[in-house]
């Protein structure tokens, strides 16, 4: 293999079993996008047989089934939008899906009774995302209503979303949203709803946003949600408000082979549009991964890999299937040595937030977009 990802089993059930020691809730773990660029077969081979995972929460029925075939014992959440079709594979696969608008209610009723079964769905609310959501007034009706109006739904669970938890240090906008849908709680009473607001950035940060369900993404993953998550929850620690010592473990390390080693004179140009050139004589390495695998072409001549445990810059831009590197500096590389773009090697780290700073990302996309066919290995 030129290129594969390696998956910690180690540091995925630290992470989780992090996250239900700290809100003894249900957890509902986020595996959309290929389980976050991690591989959802993988990642799902090691969660299977965790039990303080209740529910999954993926985007759509391709999704969903890709669980089922996986681990049929835990519930399915679909947080995506679902057209007829979609809503279909829904409801005969016994999946549990969001509602977003009265309109949606309405067609999956019609579906659910056409289709002799039931709906079971979770109203989700608009809070301030400007997402997709069901303002509280007509949530709140629905409950308040008898006969309920759509008698083949079984309404399982009640949410929101945080729109500004994660960029700022300043969480009023995400407390005005909190209030909204406590608002709106406290005018039903529906015994065994679910409710649920919390993502990893509240559920580090914010207890009162635990409720009955936890969500977790990213930090399942390993990863703060940003800097100012981390720099908010340390400034809570200096004040003694949290117990629990966090310590998120990055599950996914990414690694490539040595394609070639060449020298260079000085003055030669490396990659399109002549962009680097050498000011000595100079080692280059080729490296047989490029944007079509995920590492970014904005990362041209400022990232860095890790070449036997030393970090040699990135030359020239970044290719659609490779990309060069400075190793003048480095001794004993030749062709098919291991090379670790993500990872640790020694005493050197570079991880998702280090690639996301010198791409102008977040650490979501560029694990996210990492190419599902390159070959994941869980160790």
């Amino acid at each position: 293999m030129k290129t594969h990802i390696e998956i910690s089993r180690d540091n995925l059930v630290h992470n989780l079993n992090l996250f239900k020691r700290l809100s003894n809730k249900k957890l509902m773990f986020v595996v959309k996008a290929d389980a976050y660029g991690h591989g959802l077969k993988e990642v799902l081979s090691i969660t299977k047989d965790l039990s303080i995972i209740d529910y999954y929460a993926v985007d759509s029925a391709t999704e969903a089934l890709q669980v089922k075939q996986v681990d049929d014992k835990k519930k399915i959440l679909v947080l995506g939008w679902s057209d007829k079709e979609e809503l279909e594979a829904l409801l005969i696969n016994g999946f549990e899906t969001i509602a977003p608008s009265s309109q949606f209610l309405k067609d999956a009723d019609k579906l659910a009774g056409k289709l002799k079964v039931k709906a079971d769905i979770h109203l989700k609310i608009e809070t301030g995302t400007g997402r997709m959501g069901m303002a509280p007034a007509p949530a709140a009706e629905l409950f308040n209503v008898s006969p309920f109006p759509y008698p083949n739904i079984r309404v399982k669970g009640i949410y929101s979303h945080f729109a500004n938890i994660e960029d700022t240090t300043d969480h009023s906008y995400a407390q005005r949203q909190l209030e909204i849908f406590n608002s709106l709680l406290a005018k039903i009473n529906v015994p065994g709803l679910l409710r649920h607001f919390s993502c990893s950035a509240s559920s580090l940060l914010f207890p009162e946003t635990y409720f009955d369900i936890v969500r977790v993404g990213i930090s399942g993953y390993g990863y703060w949600p940003s800097k100012q998550t981390y720099i908010s929850y340390i400034e809570q620690d200096k004040n003694g408000k949290h117990l629990h010592k966090i310590e998120l473990k990055p599950v996914l390390s990414w690694y490539a082979k040595a394609a070639q080693v060449k020298t260079l004179e000085t003055g030669d140009p490396i990659g399109y549009g002549l962009s680097y050139r050498t000011f000595n004589k100079t080692k280059i390495l080729v490296v047989p991964v490029g944007y079509y695998d995920g590492y970014d072409r904005k990362l041209s001549n400022i990232s860095t890999i890790i070449v036997n445990g030393v970090k040699a810059p990135v030359r020239g831009r970044v290719c659609m299937d490779m990309f060069m590197a400075e190793v003048t500096h480095i001794k004993h590389i030749k062709a098919g040595d291991r090379i670790t773009l993500i990872g640790r090697e020694g005493d050197e780290v570079i991880d998702a937030d280090d690639l996301a700073e010198l791409a102008g990302t977040i650490n979501y996309e560029i694990l996210a977009r990492i190419n599902p066919l390159i070959p994941r290995i869980v160790r």
